[in-house]
């Protein structure tokens, strides 16, 4: 398994798809992954923001063992659910702390996703996913 040391701490993209695991266990992990990236390439923030963010996110974890993530309703603390809700807590707290979307946004559209889940992505063997 990788650690955040085999991703590149810069803001080129190019390196991170290189770096990036192939697989994902769930749908919406590879929707959060392509999420960041994008917002990243679009210049909404820098990957060694976002890289920080989720170093924090992780040692926040770690810290809080199996009781449930400081406080944020939603998403379980990240040791016990996986790295990549660590990653979604990332995503969701580097954008709040952007300014590009607001704490009732975030969970309105969380609901909204919840109420109506997008439909499974498809893939067969391993490497890239389309995402759906």
């Amino acid at each position: 398994m990788k650690s955040h040391d085999d991703y590149p701490a810069n803001d080129n993209y190019a390196d991170l798809h290189a770096a990036a695991p192939a697989a994902f266990a769930e749908p919406w992990e590879a929707r959060a992954f392509a999420l960041a990236v994008e917002l990243g390439a679009r210049g909404r923030f820098g990957w060694a923001a976002f890289r920080s963010r989720l170093i924090q996110e992780i040692a926040e974890a770690d810290r809080a063992g199996t009781v449930a993530g400081a406080g944020h309703p939603r998403v379980p603390d990240c040791a016990a659910r996986g790295y990549y809700q660590c990653w979604l807590r990332a995503l969701e707290r580097l954008a709040l702390d952007q300014g590009l979307l607001s704490a009732a946004e975030i969970e309105r559209r969380a609901e909204a996703i919840a109420a109506a889940p997008p439909a499974r992505t498809l893939a067969s063997g391993h490497g890239p996913i389309r995402i759906a």
